[in-house]
C-alpha cells in the first residue's frame, strides 16, 4: 500500500511534519554558519559526469565572491575546470581529487581561481578531503579554497611584501614543483595502468611465436615497452626527488637502437653518423633515449610527405669563455636534423616552454622534458630552423673517453640494447590466486596468462567485494594461495586498507603489491607491513608467474 497524508495517523503525520521543520531549520542554520566562512568551500560530486567532469554540488558565499559569481547564485552545476584558468591547473584539481582518495583522504595544491567579473585570478590554496560513509564509499570530495596573501599594505600606502622576495621566489618554485610532481606521479601511475595489459600479452606472445620473423619483430616491439616502463618508472622516482643515478653510458647504441624504435613505420628514412672514437657521456641512458626519441619523433611529424633526416653524435671541447652557458670541458654532441616545414622565427625563443606549442593538439610539455633531462645533466639544447627547408636540434652532454674493453662490461652503459632482451620466461605451477584490481583489462589479460600456467584465479575490483570473496572461500576450505592487491582502488577502500582487513582476518594471509606507483625506495615499507612481494606495475607475464610461483614454493616449505 502507497503511504499519503491521508493513511497515515494524525499523530505519524504530525511528527513527520515536525521532523522535517526541524531539518530545515537545521540546514538553514548550517547554509548561514558556512556562508560565515571566510574561506570557499566547494562539495564535488565523487563521480565525473562524462566530459562535463566533476560537478559543484554546493558552495558557499566566499567561493561565490572568489569567482565572481552572485552568492545567491552560487556555483551548484558548474565543472571543477571551469573554476580554473588553465588547462595544466583543471589537471591539477583532477589529480588532487584523486590523490585524496590514494593518500587516505586528504590532498592539497595551489593554482589560480578564474573570476568571471574581469578581476585578475587570484592564486588559492585548495585543500581537499575525500568523504567516505562508514563502508568506505566514496560519498563526495569537500575542498576548501583558501586565497593565499599577497603584498600587504603599510600605513603609508607602499606594498610591504609579507616576506623576502627570495623567500617568496623560493616557495614559488618549490611549490610549482611540487604541483607538477604530483601531477607527473599520477599521469605516470594512469600511464602504467595503460602499459599494463599490453605488457603481459606481449611479452606473452614473444615467448609463443614460432614463426622467426614476427618473432623478431614482436621482440623489438616489446624492448620499445621496456624502455617507456623504465621511463614511467623514473618519473615516479623523480616526483619523490630520489637523486639520479648518472654514469657514462655508450652512446652508440643508445642512438642506433632509439632511431630505429622512433622511426618504424615511418616514411623517412633516418641517416645515422657517429664518431669511431665517440665518448661516453656521463647520464642517465633512459633519459637520453627518452630525448632523443621525442627529437625524431618531432622531425618526422614535420616531414609528412616523407624523406630524410639525420642524427649524428661527435666528440667536441669547449674551452673557457667559449660557450656562455656550459663550463669547459670534454662534451659529446648530438644533432637530430629534419627537412620539414621549419619553425618560424618568433616561435624559437618560446619552444622550450610549458605552455607553448605549435602543434594544435599538443602542450608543449615534450620538449620542456627535453630541455630539463638534459640540464640536470649538466648539458644544453639548441635549436636553429628555417621556414620550409627544416630544422636542427643540438644538445651537447659532459662526457669522458670510451673505456677500455676490459673495463667496458663495469661501465653501467645502460643501454637501451640492453632492453631488448628476451622476456623473463613464464613460470608453470598450481594454486589459487584472488587477483584484486579495478583494471579490467588487467584483470582480464592476467587472468588469462596464470590459468593458461596452470593456476585457478578469482578476481574483485574493489577492496570491499575483496574482503568478502577471501572471508567466503576461507571458510569454504579453500583460501586463495596467493592475493595480488592493487593498492590505488577506486570507489571505498583502497589497497593498503584492504591489506590491513586481510590481515587482521587471516594473518597467514600471503599479499603481494601491484601498482604503478611503487619504485624500489619503498618496496621494503610495504614487505615491513606483511607483504611477501612486490609486483611494480606494468608487469610482464613472465614475472607475473614467476612471482605467483615463488609465493606459493615459500608457503609449501
Amino acid at each position: 500500500m502507497t503511504l499519503t497524508p491521508d493513511t497515515l495517523r494524525p499523530e505519524t503525520l504530525a511528527e513527520l511534519e515536525s521532523s522535517l521543520d526541524q531539518m530545515k531549520t537545521a540546514n538553514y542554520f548550517l547554509r548561514v554558519a558556512l556562508d560565515q566562512v571566510p574561506e570557499g568551500i566547494l562539495i564535488i560530486d565523487p563521480q565525473p559526469n562524462g566530459a562535463a567532469g566533476y560537478q559543484i554540488l554546493f558552495s558557499n558565499a566566499a567561493a561565490a565572491v572568489m569567482v565572481g559569481v552572485e552568492p545567491d547564485r552560487g556555483l551548484r552545476g558548474m565543472a571543477l575546470h571551469d573554476l580554473a584558468v588553465v588547462d595544466g591547473e583543471a589537471a591539477l584539481l583532477q589529480q588532487s581529487l584523486r590523490m585524496a582518495v590514494d593518500n587516505g583522504g586528504s590532498h592539497e595544491c595551489e593554482c589560480q581561481i578564474q573570476n568571471f567579473m574581469g578581476r585578475e585570478p587570484q592564486r588559492c590554496r585548495w585543500r581537499v578531503r575525500a568523504v567516505f560513509n562508514s563502508l568506505r564509499k566514496l560519498l563526495n570530495y569537500t575542498l576548501l579554497v583558501t586565497p593565499l596573501p599577497q603584498a600587504t599594505i603599510s600605513a603609508i600606502g607602499t606594498p610591504a611584501p609579507t616576506s623576502k622576495p627570495d623567500d617568496l621566489d623560493a616557495h614559488s618554485d618549490q611549490l610549482k614543483k611540487d604541483n607538477l610532481a604530483a601531477l607527473a606521479q599520477g599521469i605516470a601511475h594512469d600511464v602504467n595502468n595503460l602499459l599494463g595489459p599490453v605488457t603481459m600479452r606481449l611479452s606473452d606472445l614473444v615467448q609463443n611465436t614460432s614463426d622467426p620473423g614476427l618473432h623478431e619483430e614482436l621482440q623489438h616491439i616489446f624492448g620499445g615497452l621496456r624502455r617507456a616502463r623504465q621511463f614511467t618508472s623514473q618519473v615516479v622516482s623523480a616526483c619523490k626527488a630520489r637523486p639520479q643515478d648518472k654514469k657514462p653510458v655508450d652512446l652508440a647504441p643508445i642512438v642506433k637502437d632509439t632511431v630505429k624504435f622512433a622511426s618504424a613505420g615511418a616514411n623517412v628514412h633516418v641517416n645515422v653518423r657517429l664518431s669511431a672514437d665517440l665518448r661516453w657521456p656521463v647520464a642517465d641512458g633512459t633519459k637520453i633515449s627518452q630525448v632523443l626519441q621525442n627529437l625524431i619523433l618531432n622531425g618526422i611529424q614535420a616531414m609528412p610527405q616523407g624523406g630524410h633526416m639525420d642524427v649524428e653524435a661527435e666528440n667536441a671541447e669547449i674551452s673557457l669563455g667559449q660557450d656562455a652557458v656550459l663550463a669547459p670541458g670534454s662534451y659529446v654532441r648530438i644533432v637530430v636534423r629534419d627537412r620539414g616545414c621549419g619553425i618560424a622565427p618568433e616561435h624559437l625563443d618560446r619552444l622550450f616552454r610549458e605552455s607553448f606549442s605549435t602543434k594544435a593538439d599538443g602542450n608543449g610539455i615534450g620538449l620542456t622534458t627535453c630541455k630539463r633531462f638534459i640540464q640536470d645533466h649538466e648539458g644544453d639544447i639548441r635549436v636553429t630552423s628555417r621556414l620550409n627547408i627544416g630544422t636542427e636540434f643540438t644538445v651537447l652532454l659532459p662526457a669522458v673517453s670510451a673505456p677500455r674493453d676490459d673495463q667496458a662490461n663495469h661501465a653501467g652503459s645502460q643501454s637501451p640494447s640492453s632492453l631488448d632482451a628476451a622476456p623473463v620466461p613464464l613460470k608453470h605451477g598450481r594454486g589459487r590466486v584472488l587477483i584484486v584490481d579495478d583494471e579490467d583489462d588487467l584483470r582480464k589479460v592476467a587472468r588469462m596468462i596464470l590459468t593458461r600456467c596452470g593456476y585457478e584465479v578469482i578476481e574483485a575490483d574493489n577492496g570491499q567485494d575483496a574482503v568478502k570473496t577471501y572471508q567466503t572461500l576461507f571458510r569454504q576450505g579453500t583460501t586463495p594461495d596467493v592475493v595480488l592487491m592493487d593498492l590505488t582502488l577506486r570507489g571505498g577502500m583502497d589497497g593498503g586498507e584492504t591489506a590491513e582487513q586481510l590481515l587482521r582476518f587471516d594473518p597467514e594471509v600471503r599479499l603481494v603489491v601491484t601498482s604503478g606507483s611503487v619504485n624500489s625506495d619503498v618496496q621494503l615499507s610495504y614487505l615491513e607491513r606483511g607483504f611477501l612481494g612486490v609486483l611494480p606495475k606494468p608487469y610482464e607475464a613472465g614475472e607475473l608467474t614467476q612471482m605467483v610461483h615463488r609465493v606459493i614454493t615459500m608457503m609449501r616449505r
